[in-house]
């Protein structure tokens, strides 16, 4: 199972926010790039980075640093946050970084998506956002017209092949994951999974290596409160 630290930039600084809140940040360095470096010396194969500027204003601002990170740190980077152009898309793609998650645009419909899928089907990824089971899109500030169950089925037919969950109401709670929804939504795709929100101990992850086809977690507030370990969670059989 991957471990993914997670690399939140906002306004240029490293922060995590509680339940998707901009005005409840925690700030934990000024320095994204030595904060991505400090988790791949822990020993992480994948960073999962999101641009908050760029998921709340609709294109994306610290781009140049998730190239940065890519070129000169070389782990495998996912990346999101305000990808909804074309324009942007390529860029990125062009700067190398590996995974490119998109939310808002593949859930709107928008044309270039499946022509982008066509393309470079393995360097994108979905993400579907969930306050229960209301989909969210917009940076989480708006509601998406359609069930969980829809929006699987919505990207399913565009063809993506990995899919991160993230369980807004657990997001930086510490409050441990939702177990009940993530196993729900394995059970419901045929992609591969990635989980987020609310990862906090290593009993939790235990517990979620026990999940049958859940492909990989992503941990946030738990490594910067040192909650949780990352050596003695990669250490897990």
């Amino acid at each position: 199972m991957l471990m993914i630290p997670a690399v939140d930039i906002k306004a240029g600084s490293c922060v995590r926010l509680l339940r998707g809140d901009p005005n409840k940040v925690t700030t934990y360095s000024s320095d994204p790039f030595q904060m991505a470096k400090h988790w791949v010396e822990k020993g992480a194969k994948r960073l999962h980075i999101i641009d908050l500027d760029g998921a709340f204003t609709g294109s994306p601002h610290h781009l140049e640093v998730a190239g940065k990170i890519k070129k000169e740190i070389g782990c495998e980077i996912e990346f999101g946050g305000g990808l909804r152009e074309k324009e942007t898309v390529k860029k990125a793609l062009d700067l190398g970084i590996d995974k490119l998650i998109l939310g808002t645009a593949a859930l709107g419909d928008v044309p270039w998506v499946k022509s982008a899928l066509e393309w470079h089907r393995e360097r994108f990824m979905v993400a579907i956002d969930a306050w229960e089971n209301r989909v969210t899109i917009e940076g989480w500030r708006e509601d998406y017209p359609f069930s969980i169950e829809e929006a699987l089925k919505r990207v399913e037919e565009l063809s993506f092949q990995e899919v991160i969950y993230t369980d807004i109401n657990r997001d930086g709670a510490l409050e441990g994951p939702n177990f009940t929804g993530i196993k729900r939504i394995v059970s419901l795709t045929r992609m591969a999974v990635i989980a987020s929100g609310g990862i906090t101990t290593i009993e939790d992850v235990k517990e979620l290596k026990k999940i049958s086809g859940l492909r990989g977690i992503v941990i946030g507030k738990a490594l910067y409160a040192n909650k949780l370990s990352l050596t003695e969670a990669l250490a897990l059989p």
